[in-house]
Parts: structure tokens; C-alpha cells; sequence
């Protein structure tokens, strides 16, 4: 098992978003995070969270983003209750990821768990 954990400060995405809008949004989260994002009533809140969480996800698999993934190589969306469940769009990966994403006005944390298989 390998663990990795993140946090970012939401103002910091918050700004990037302004400056940016969607298409910092689209760079970082596939169609589906975007509307689950979009969807949350406030979605840079949730962009947030899911930023962390890729990174959680990145480091507890040991490659760090842009050494083999990228960021719509890691999908991170809710299940119907609203649990965060990790997709991996690599030929290669094998295994399971599971995440924990929690916020709050100022910071977005997340922490990944990685069982090879």
C-alpha cells in the first residue's frame, strides 16, 4: 500500500479560475468532473477538492503528474451517495485507488490510498 495527500488553499484556484474561467477548469478535469463540479453550488470549492485530490492520487502512485499521467488520466467522481471513486485511464495501472476529499472555506485536502495489484 502507498499513500499520498494534498492540500491546496481555495483562493488560490479561486484566482486562477477568475483569471482563467473554463478553461483552466477543462485542463485539469475531464467532461464528467466538470459537470459534477458545475453542479455544486460552488464549483471552484469542488475544483479544488478534486485538483488535491489528483495530486493525493499522483503521489501515492509515485508518478507525480506528467510522468506517465495526466490530469484526465486521473477521474475522480461521485457515486450516487456522494462518495469520491477514482477511475485511472492508464493501459498500465493495475491496481486500487481510493480517496478521501474534505474542505473547508480555506483549503481543500485530500488523501489517496494505493493497493497494487
Amino acid at each position: 500500500m502507498e499513500i499520498g495527500v494534498d492540500i491546496v488553499e481555495i483562493a488560490r484556484i479561486r484566482s486562477v479560475y477568475e483569471r482563467f474561467g473554463q478553461t483552466f477548469m477543462k485542463k485539469i478535469l475531464t467532461e464528467s468532473e466538470t459537470a459534477q463540479c458545475l453542479s455544486k453550488p460552488d464549483p471552484v470549492a469542488s475544483l479544488a477538492g478534486r485538483f488535491a485530490a489528483k495530486e493525493a492520487v499522483s503521489k501515492a502512485l509515485g508518478t507525480g503528474i506528467s510522468k506517465g499521467l495526466f490530469w484526465h488520466s486521473i477521474e475522480i467522481l461521485n457515486d450516487e451517495s456522494g462518495k469520491p471513486c477514482v477511475t485511472i485511464h492508464s493501459p498500465t495501472f493495475t491496481g486500487r485507488v481510493s480517496i478521501s476529499i474534505s474542505h473547508d472555506r480555506h483549503s481543500a485536502v485530500a488523501m489517496a490510498l494505493y493497493e497494487k495489484a
